[in-house]
C-alpha cells in the first residue's frame, strides 16, 4: 500500500479561514517532503463561494471536493446543511471505497470525525483523530448545554467511542492531551501532542514603523494593541471591550476579523464608534503578514474553565511575527504554558480588566521588555512551530501507522 496522507477537512483551500489555511499549509509542506497527499474537502463556504470541480491539483496535492452544499457560513441553517451534506458524502465514500489508506480527520465540524471514525471501524480502516476543539464538553462548561441532557450524553459517548476506535490521537495542546487521559487513561499511550503551526515564509517580523498600514491610518504616534482572528465561541471579548473605554488617547485597538462574539465586544463600547478603535475584516492570506505586524502587542483570549477544550491558533501567527502576547487565558491552558515557558508575553486571568490595562501600560512604557518578549516569540516559533517542523512530525507518525 502506498504511504499517503489522506485528510478529511470540510474547510480547505481556497477558503482562507484559519483551519483551511493551516491545513493547506501542512499538506503543502508534506508534499515538499515527498509525501503523496489527498484531501477530501467540502465546497468553499467561508471566504470563497465559487464551486470547485470534483478534483483539483493544488501545490502537488490532490483535492477531492465531495458533493456538498456551500451556503455562506453566516447563514446558520445553511451552515448546518453544509456540514450535513459533507458528512453524508464522506461516510458514503468511506463505506463503498475499496481503498484502505488510513484516514486522518479533525474535530471541525465535530460530527464529521465521529461518523467517519464509525465507518472506518466498520470497514476495518485505520483512523487518526486530530483534536482541535472538544465537543460537547466545551458547550457544557460554557453553560450552553446541560451535561444531563440525553443528547449531550449520547454525543459524549459517541465522541469517546471515536477516540477509543482511533489508531492514533493528535492533541494540539498539552491540556487537551491531559483531558483525553482523564476521559480514559487507556487512551494516553496513543495520544500524541503535536501543536499547531504557521508558515515561516508567509509570516515574519516587520518593524511597525515600516508597515504601510500604519501610515495609511495615521497611527505613527500611537501604541497599537491588536486582536486578530476569530471572535468565536471560546473567546473572552467583553473584557477587551471594557478596556477600550479606559485606555489613554495614544493607545489604539485594532480588531481584525469577526465572529459570533464580536457583538459582545462592540456592546461594551461607551460610544458607537470609538476614536481609538479600528475595525478590519478578515485579511486575505497575501495581506495577513502585514496585518499581523501592524501592532506593538497582540491579544489572545480563552474563556475561564476552557483549558483542555481549545487552543486559539492565532498564537502561532503572533509568535511568527515576533510580537509580544497578552494572554487572557486559563493559567494551565496550552497558551498559558507557552507564554510562561517562552517568556513571550504577559499572562492574565480571562476577565482581569485592570490587569489588561496595567499590561498595556507596562508594555507601552517599557520598550526593552517589549522588544525582548518579541524576540522570544520569534525564537520559540523557529524552534517549535514552523510548518516544516510540524509536518516532519506528521510524516514520522504517518510512517509508524503503515
Amino acid at each position: 500500500m502506498e504511504k499517503k496522507f489522506l485528510l478529511i477537512s470540510q474547510v480547505f483551500y481556497p477558503d482562507e479561514v484559519s483551519t483551511a489555511s493551516l491545513f493547506t499549509g501542512l499538506c503543502t509542506s508534506l508534499v515538499k517532503q515527498g509525501v503523496p497527499v489527498e484531501v477530501w474537502a467540502g465546497q468553499p463556504s467561508y471566504t470563497k463561494l465559487t464551486r470547485q470541480p470534483g478534483i483539483v491539483n493544488h501545490n502537488g496535492m490532490t483535492i477531492r471536493y465531495l458533493a456538498s452544499t456551500n451556503f455562506h457560513k453566516s447563514s446558520l441553517p445553511g451552515r448546518f446543511l453544509n456540514i450535513l451534506s459533507f458528512t453524508f458524502s464522506v461516510c458514503l465514500k468511506l463505506l463503498f471505497e475499496r481503498e484502505k489508506t488510513p484516514v486522518w480527520a479533525h474535530t471541525t465540524p465535530p460530527f464529521t470525525g465521529i461518523f467517519a471514525s464509525a465507518v472506518c471501524h466498520l470497514r476495518n480502516r485505520k483512523f487518526i483523530y486530530i483534536l482541535l476543539d472538544i465537543f460537547p464538553e466545551g458547550l457544557v462548561r460554557l453553560g450552553k448545554l446541560s451535561g444531563r441532557n440525553p443528547f449531550v450524553k449520547l454525543w459524549e459517548w459517541m465522541f469517546i467511542k471515536a477516540l477509543d476506535g482511533s489508531e492514533k490521537i493528535i492533541a494540539i495542546g498539552r491540556d487537551i492531551k491531559e483531558l483525553v487521559g482523564e476521559k480514559n487513561r487507556a487512551l494516553t499511550d496513543k495520544t500524541e501532542y503535536i501543536p499547531h503551526w504557521h508558515d515561516d515564509d508567509a509570516i515574519f517580523p516587520i518593524e511597525v514603523e515600516k508597515n504601510h498600514l500604519i501610515s495609511e491610518f495615521g497611527l505613527n504616534d500611537k501604541f497599537l494593541v491588536q486582536y486578530s482572528g476569530n471572535m468565536g465561541l471560546w473567546n473572552e471579548m467583553k473584557t477587551i471591550g471594557m478596556a477600550v473605554n479606559k485606555t489613554r488617547d495614544d493607545v489604539v485597538f485594532i480588531f481584525v476579523g469577526g465572529g459570533m462574539r464580536k457583538p459582545e465586544l462592540i456592546n461594551e463600547f461607551s460610544v458607537q464608534n470609538p476614536a481609538n478603535v479600528i475595525m478590519l475584516p478578515f485579511q486575505e492570506d497575501r495581506k495577513f503578514n502585514e496585518s499581523l505586524n501592524a501592532s506593538h502587542v497582540h491579544l489572545v483570549t480563552l474563556k475561564d474553565n476552557l483549558e483542555g477544550i481549545a487552543v486559539p491558533c492565532k498564537i502561532y501567527g503572533i509568535l511568527a511575527a515576533g510580537k509580544p502576547v497578552i494572554g487572557m487565558v486559563p493559567e494551565n491552558s496550552e497558551i498559558g504554558l507557552v507564554i510562561k515557558e517562552e517568556k513571550c508575553g504577559i499572562l492574565l486571568h480571562p476577565d482581569d480588566l485592570q490587569g489588561l490595562l496595567n499590561a498595556i501600560t507596562f508594555l507601552k512604557e517599557n520598550d526593552g521588555a517589549r522588544h525582548e518578549m518579541g524576540i522570544n516569540s520569534r525564537r520559540a516559533f523557529e524552534r517549535k512551530y514552523k510548518v516544516g517542523l510540524i509536518s516532519e512530525r506528521y510524516k514520522t507518525l504517518l510512517d509508524t501507522i503503515y
